[in-house]
């Protein structure tokens, strides 16, 4: 067979048998390893939205190609760990394939006479595996023990699990160079063996180099022989060990098969939609109590997390010293997992399950679960994309469902919703009034129109958000767009409900706005607010209602292209674009207002440190806008985000978030020469001399 001779001392085949049998090993360890997950994970429930497999297979080889392949989520937040990771992923997958090529080439030569066509690149393919493989591999285990031991990142404390990880890879990489070197020595370096041959010997440089060492410090070419073969089946037997670690710990090794599992069976719902709850009338109970109330997805996702951290990083809940950790909120529940689930497999059929010691939520914390923006930051990081929101509001819908146990504004908003159709307890404005002398007419008054403006509960109800509405309103008439209100007819969409853990109060919200739109017949729908736009256009699709929904920065962006929107007074000012989580990281509109402000003369668009994808939570979503705030305010630390800018002017897209972000550059004692505006109301000022309508 042409080239080296791979299997050389260990006694092939009779020896070498074992090699398959170290392979066997590592195979079952690792297959009884993920049964005995599998039986964990069946104890949850159907998983209903996964969708078809075609398009499924579809979207994880896509993602595959960019998340894990490439590890854009990596990469794209921290340069150093994503390289890291990278080096560590690639270094094991060349490898991987190093040795399987290795394997293949011997066996089909030596018992089918089959000469395979890597065998005629075999040294130029050894340069790969050396670089490519090997030495990645300890360039990325270097830098991770630097990083766990010397630079220390606080999200990172899992400082005695990982020492064992990572000293057992690094074993099986210096043993393989090792051995290599060991094996070179005796052969390609040795002027009496046939196999002499340093041109040869060079095309494996890490492995030359250990060669050059053990003849630097006198070895013989037979101690060199007997070492080698010690060697060979240490290495064998580490990786063996390393797969049967992983497979009875179930630890951060297991995340190779895991994480691309729980990738590929992620969920197909838009991303800003919750699971529905079905048959609402007959459910003996509500929400999540035991681990079998989750979907045995959900049980993957905790499987699935590799403690890294990357989510807790991201967390504005985490950021503003609330007891809310992502990272810690899923290793609880895993914990909860490994402990409850034997418990609930060795039951018969038909047994009751006894009770558990610790309720889970318990075990959770509540001010835990109530801690929650839902902003989605942290799936947005997750590199094996778990889905940490459904969890969360699981376990929400059983203490408001089931314990009827809420902080008491959360009860005082649900109260509200279903007593007057809006969360703003006490206010004592009504739905039109903030259009009162704009002729503005309502759907019962002509529904012959081309756009339904859903102005939401915020930008008709609260004082300094009806300007946002008086604004859209000057937009739509400036470009001579067909629509109208649905005035007293309309009612909150149920998003605050939903997200505070009342399924029930939103499906019958949802089913009056829906009954309405019908009866309207209406197919368009521009709202000023992110909150309604995720909910109209991603939820109700569960409950039947499909239509057309767009957020103002959508249609009026289009105005602008087509012309019947000029902005042309200059605004001379520097702006930071704050991107609201309901729009941006749940429903990707991130172009669509840059391209508004940028069309609008004299204003200068700056980023913020975190913007896009990563932007930070102004604290209101999930809820929490109805919620006392506990720690340092979330809002207080976004607009500290702002005035890091330099910029004048803080723009955002959502009544929420103006009314959250004017309160913290307040709180920074910043408001005099800071002002936080809605990109509507600069627009109108640009576009009509007269600035916008008033009441």
């Amino acid at each position: 067979m042409p080239g080296r001779e791979e299997y050389w001392n260990i006694g092939y085949p009779l020896l070498g048998a074992l090699v398959y049998i170290v392979m066997v090993i590592a195979i079952v360890s690792i297959a009884y390893g993920l049964y005995r997950r599998y039986r964990f994970w069946r104890l949850g429930q159907p998983m209903p939205d996964l969708g078809p497999w075609r398009p499924r297979i579809r979207r994880f080889l896509a993602l595959a190609s960019v998340d894990i392949l490439l590890h854009r989520r990596f990469l794209k937040k921290d340069l150093y760990p994503g390289l890291m990771h990278f080096f560590i992923f690639w270094g094991t997958v060349v490898l991987l394939i190093a040795t399987t090529v290795a394997a293949l080439e011997h066996n089909l030569h030596e018992y089918l006479h089959i000469t395979l066509f890597t065998t005629s690149y075999k040294l130029q393919l050894s340069l790969v595996w050396d670089i490519g493989g090997g030495l990645l591999l300890a360039v990325g285990l270097l830098m991770a023990l630097y990083r766990r031991y010397v630079i220390r990142p606080p999200r990172l404390n899992t400082l005695f699990e990982d020492p064992i990880i990572l000293a057992l890879i690094l074993a099986l990489v210096i043993t393989g160079f090792v051995v290599e070197g060991l094996r070179m020595g005796a052969t390609e370096l040795n002027p009496a063996s046939e196999m002499y041959s340093v041109s040869n010997a060079r095309w494996s440089p890490v492995g030359f180099l250990f060669a050059k060492l053990f003849s630097g410090v006198g070895m013989s070419p037979s101690a060199m022989e007997i070492t080698h073969k010690a060697m060979w089946w240490t290495h064998s037997a580490l990786v063996a060990l390393a797969f049967l670690y992983g497979a009875l710990t179930f630890n951060k090794l297991t995340h190779i098969i895991v994480g691309p599992m729980n990738a590929f069976f992620r969920s197909d719902r838009p991303k800003g939609a919750l699971r529905p709850m079905p048959d609402l009338e007959t459910r003996e109970s509500f929400g999540a109590r035991d681990i079998g109330d989750f979907t045995w997805k959900q049980l993957l996702d905790f499987d699935a997390c590799t403690n890294c951290g990357r989510c807790q990083d991201q967390c504005p809940a985490w950021a503003s010293d609330k007891p809310l950790s992502p990272r810690k909120l899923i290793q609880v529940l895993k914990g909860y997992m490994e402990q409850r689930a034997p418990v609930l497999v060795s039951l018969k059929n038909g047994e009751k399950p006894p009770e558990p010691e610790t309720p889970m939520v318990k075990d959770v914390g509540e001010e835990v679960l109530w801690s929650c923006t839902t902003c989605r930051a942290c799936m947005e990081v997750c590199p094996v994309f778990i889905e940490h929101i459904d969890s969360i509001v699981d376990m929400r819908r059983y203490l408001v469902m089931e314990e009827a146990k809420m902080p008491e504004t959360v009860e005082n908003a649900l109260q509200s919703l279903e007593a007057r159709g809006h969360p703003l307890r006490g206010t004592q404005v009504t739905r039109i009034d903030w259009a009162k002398g704009l002729g503005i007419k309502t759907m019962a008054e002509d529904s012959n129109v081309d756009i339904l403006f859903w102005v939401g509960c915020t930008a008709a109800l609260e004082d300094r958000s009806q300007k946002m509405a008086r604004a859209m309103a000057s937009v739509l008439k400036l470009a001579g767009i067909n629509f109208a209100i649905l005035g007293m007819e309309e009612t909150c969409t149920g998003d605050p409900a939903r997200r505070m853990g009342n399924e029930y109060l939103f499906q019958m919200m949802a089913m009056q706005t829906i009954e309405t739109l019908n009866r309207y017949n209406v197919k368009k729908i521009v709202t000023v607010c992110p909150h309604c736009l995720n909910t109209l256009k991603n939820e109700y699709p569960q409950l039947g209602g499909n239509y057309q929904v767009v957020h103002y920065t959508q249609f009026v962006n289009e105005l602008i292209r087509q012309g019947r929107i000029k902005p042309t007074k200059a605004i001379e000012t520097t702006m930071a674009y704050h991107d609201s989580c309901y729009l941006g990281r749940h429903n990707g509109i991130f172009d669509d207002p840059r391209e508004i402000a940028r069309a609008i003369p004299g204003i200068k668009v700056v980023e913020m440190a975190r913007s896009r994808e990563r932007s930070f939570c102004c604290g209101a979503g999930g809820g929490r806008m109805w919620m006392d705030e506990t720690g340092t305010r979330i809002n207080a630390l976004r607009a500290q985000q702002f005035l890091d800018t330099g910029a004048d002017t803080l723009c955002v897209s959502c009544p929420f978030c103006v009314q959250q972000l004017e309160e913290g550059v307040r709180s920074k004692g910043a408001s005099e020469t800071r002002k936080v505006r809605d990109l509507l109301e600069i627009l109108v000022e640009s576009a009509t001399p007269e600035g916008p309508a008033k009441s």
